[in-house]
């Protein structure tokens, strides 16, 4: 706002009928000036946009980060397990092979001892028997050949017993390592779903990035557009001749001033600040008129001001009549000293009827009562 009512009071579009070359000179500048100041909003809304769109994305990379280490920490704790099993597995693997080499130990002994039976025969049953000294001793060897043959065969069913159980104590290891390793894989899955969605989002951020960067490098080109514009047409401003001779009131049969230029408390907040102009006491619809022959380069509404008339009168100097109730004339009009161009009222930030009366030289607020000797 700051740098438009710069620009606005600054800068001089049009000058006197008189000259009609040079107005259509400044015309056009001040039109190149208005597309490339629309031009500079434009992508300043655009840079708004991106960078709230980057930083949106930055959000998003976050939660993607955030999601992968989690998943990291998860698949850590899951190899941790799968280790675990990993391990008791091989330590089953290894009783198991234990097992079976017993198994085999005594297998091998009792296949040795059935051979030698076999080999021997009843006759040599017989003669164990037999060579018993009595009845007693007869059931005591007996009862001993059983005995070697029973334990032997006990010792394997428990070996194969053993066997067994460790087997399925493998196999329920095995299952249940399996059941971490599709854990595993699933969170391995997410993880690169996610990673590949953070690498997306990091190279759109960096396409974000180079076109904020491209943004910035255009509003700086048009930033130095328009400052170029300006120049020339202050230059213009300072090759034109004031209109000449003292200004005639712009509120014809009211000279009250409400309000002094210079510092005062604001009139609605009251903090201290510059009041660029005069207040005069008008009441509403009084005839407001240009102080001045030259031509309008502002009509209508401009914020605080409510509806302005800005007038250019040549040699840098400017009037501005402001918070209007109508305004009767157009911009790039051509007004004579003494032309009713408005109608005083309270429009914009205003506390009641009034006109607010501004001289501006090259851009710069003067006390408008010193064009006046009257005052």
């Amino acid at each position: 706002m700051i740098r438009k009512v710069f620009i606005l009071f600054a800068v001089v579009a049009l000058v006197f009928a008189a000259v009609p070359a040079e107005a259509s000179s400044i015309s056009d500048l001040q039109n190149e000036l208005k597309n490339t100041e629309n031009k500079i909003d434009s992508i300043t809304d655009k840079l708004k946009e991106v960078k709230s769109e980057k930083y949106g994305v930055e959000k998003q990379i976050e939660e993607l980060d955030g999601q992968i280490r989690s998943l990291v920490s998860e698949e850590d704790s899951l190899n941790d397990v799968v280790t675990v099993l990993e391990n008791n597995i091989a330590a089953k693997e290894a009783e198991i092979e234990q097992i079976k080499d017993d198994i085999s130990s005594n297998t091998e002994l009792l296949e040795d001892r059935l051979r030698a039976m076999y080999k021997n025969g009843a006759v040599g049953y017989l003669e164990v028997l037999f060579n018993a000294d009595d009845v007693v001793d007869f059931m005591t060897r007996a009862d001993m050949v059983q005995r070697v043959v029973n334990s032997d065969v006990e010792i394997l069913e428990n070996l194969e017993s053993q066997q067994t159980e460790l087997e399925i104590a493998k196999l329920e290891l095995k299952s249940e390592q399996n059941n971490y390793y599709m854990a595993l894989e699933d969170v391995q899955s997410k993880r690169n779903d996610v990673e590949i969605a953070s690498r997306a989002k990091e190279t759109y951020m960096s396409s974000l990035e180079d076109n904020i960067e491209e943004l910035k490098r255009e509003e700086q080109k048009l930033l130095d557009a328009s400052s170029e514009i300006e120049n020339k047409i202050k230059q213009k401003q300072l090759e034109m001749k004031y209109a000449g001779g003292e200004m005639a009131w712009p509120a014809p049969g009211y000279y009250r001033i409400t309000s002094p230029y210079g510092m005062r408390p604001h009139p609605l907040y009251g903090y201290w600040s510059m009041h660029t102009g005069v207040d005069v006491g008008v009441p509403m619809r009084s005839n407001i008129v240009a102080p001045n022959s030259g031509v309008v380069t502002y009509a209508g509404w401009y914020g605080a001001y409510g509806n302005i008339v800005l007038i250019d009168h040549g040699g840098g100097i400017s009037t501005l009549m402001a918070h209007n109730t109508s305004v009767l004339v157009t911009e790039g009009q051509s007004v004579t000293k003494g032309q009713i161009v408005s109608y005083s009222g309270t429009t914009g930030m205003s506390t009641g009827p009034h006109l607010h009366f501004e001289v501006r030289v090259n851009g710069s607020h003067t006390n408008p009562l010193d064009y006046y000797s009257g005052f």
